[in-house]
């Protein structure tokens, strides 16, 4: 009689083979064949070539074939680097291939790994005991492994840069020059000043990859490949992005992506910062304010360039003023100039840049309005307008003269919003009037007043100026009402 059970007994045999088999293998693996073992054989190979003094005889008995670890408390990391990077502070190891060659420079001279571990430079996975879960690009684990030309980035955790040789961090030293000649400030935050466009930075560094969008980055998918790749093409990594391409060498954005890298606000204990780095800390609690013209480009030139003459900016199909042309600085009062770098034009691409926004210091605004009335003459008073403005008129005037510019209601077109409440408050009518008549030199804004061909009469411009200020919130129903305004030069603000 055949027995059913007979085809289970065997699968049961079989499988408890394999079984068997499996965990004979990992344990095999496990205690002779792991990797970190094989690279401690090798170097107590090495070690055996190198033992030609009494010292180097002594080291070799000592060595033993073990995991190793670093633990740091302080920093919150386990590292087991050394447990195959064994050779980073024998000297006789200059010469051997990684990991058992010593480690670069003297850092290691002032930074013990007993004391400082490896990832707080290095980053990657400390705990690990192989290379690729060292490495952590492929793994689930937030900072992988810097590439050997990045670690600089990491320096700053403990000193500031400016103090440290430059030869130690060269791609940091330009990355540094990059973001300020490149005007990043304009749009970006560091440190509470700078603009609002882009998001701030100061924690740039700790972001892992998890919030970048990669869907448009090739592998591998790190931090770093991400920063390379959108400073080349920012819209081509982040569809959308406002961001202009700031037209960099590769090396450059290289330096820059380093720069990127060095943004990490991370907490560690005083006792492991350097002096410099508490002076550091210090200055930025009590700034040295910086001069007009460095105020200018580090925070004004990625939109209005030297600011001499206007220009189309395409990324924002409208025009930028000319805020340093001979028209706007000569006519334009301290007071006008300060309202609008305090205040910004909101609903514009230009933000405000008082203490409490922008973070410019009251002496750096007033040295940025010298810097931009620099070489300017001022002009003399507008004739007076004693005329009184139709705002029915001046609508009329209005649509057929300005809207195409500046848009409808002097909002949201290519040219200023001169329907903006900030231009509105700070513009005096002599402002206005002037820049009428006159027009704007080297920008798109005609004169209205050209003696060869006078396009506006005087009661036009006053219709047109009553209008123009019905558009403040604070009067504009009040002239409505009326229907009229007095044009005249005010002499200040209105």
């Amino acid at each position: 009689m055949n027995d059913p059970s007979r085809i289970y007994r065997w699968l049961l045999l079989v499988a408890s083979l394999v079984t068997i088999i499996y965990l004979v293998s990992a344990a095999v693996h496990e205690n002779y064949l792991a990797q970190w073992k094989t690279v401690q054989r090798e170097y107590l190979t090495i070690l055996q070539q190198k033992a030609t003094d009494d010292r180097g005889r002594e080291l070799l008995a000592k060595f033993r074939v073990e995991m190793k670890q670093a633990s740091i408390p302080a920093l919150g990391t386990v590292d087991r680097c050394v447990t195959c990077h064994n050779g980073i502070d024998d000297p006789r190891m200059t010469d051997v291939p990684q990991p058992h060659r010593t480690h670069p420079g003297h850092i290691l001279d002032k930074h013990p790994v007993d004391r400082f571990g490896c990832t707080v430079c290095h980053h990657g996975q400390g705990a690990a005991l192989t290379f690729n879960e060292a490495k952590a690009e492929d793994v689930f684990w937030d900072y992988p492994l810097l590439p050997p030309n990045m670690t600089e980035a990491t320096c700053v955790t403990c000193h500031d840069a400016e103090k440290l040789p430059p030869d130690q961090i060269p791609l940091l030293v330009v990355g540094m020059k990059l973001y300020q000649e490149k005007s990043c400030g304009s749009c970006h935050k560091l440190g509470g000043r700078g603009g609002t466009l882009g998001p701030a930075l100061d924690n740039e560094g700790a972001k892992s990859k998890h919030q970048l969008i990669m869907t448009n980055l090739k592998p591998p998918h790190t931090t770093w490949s991400w920063q390379n790749a959108h400073f080349r093409d920012p819209g081509g990594v982040v569809p959308g992005s406002l961001m202009r391409n700031p037209t960099v060498t590769r090396p450059e954005t290289l330096a820059l992506t380093v720069y990127m890298l060095s943004q990490w606000k991370r907490d560690v204990p005083e006792s492991y910062l350097a002096p410099d780095k508490i002076e550091q800390k210090y200055r930025a609690l009590h700034p040295t304010p910086l001069t007009g013209e460095q105020v200018y480009r580090q925070y004004c030139t990625a939109c209005h360039g030297n600011g001499a003459y206007t220009r189309w900016d395409k990324k924002f199909n409208r025009f930028i003023p000319a805020i340093r042309g001979v028209s706007l600085v000569s006519t334009a009062s301290r007071d006008y100039l300060q309202a609008n770098i305090e205040q910004g034009r909101p609903g514009t691409q230009m933000p405000a840049w008082g203490p409490h926004a922008g973070g410019l210091l009251p002496e750096e605004i007033t040295g940025v309005i010298e810097y931009l009335r620099s070489g300017a003459t001022a002009a003399a008073p507008a004739p007076a307008l004693t005329l009184h403005g139709d705002a029915g008129n001046g609508l009329s005037l209005f649509l057929r003269n300005c809207a195409g510019c500046h848009g409808m209601n002097g909002r949201g077109g290519m040219a200023p919003e001169i329907g903006n409440p900030v231009f509105q408050q700070a513009a005096p009518d002599e402002f206005i009037i002037r820049t009428i008549r006159n027009g704007r030199v080297g920008t798109a804004m005609p004169a209205f007043q050209r003696p060869d061909a006078p396009a506006l009469g005087d009661q036009d411009i006053a219709d047109v100026l009553a209008y123009l200020r019905t558009l403040d919130s604070h009067r504009g129903q009040k002239a409505i009402a009326q229907n009229t305004v007095t044009a005249a030069p005010s002499g200040g603000k209105p």
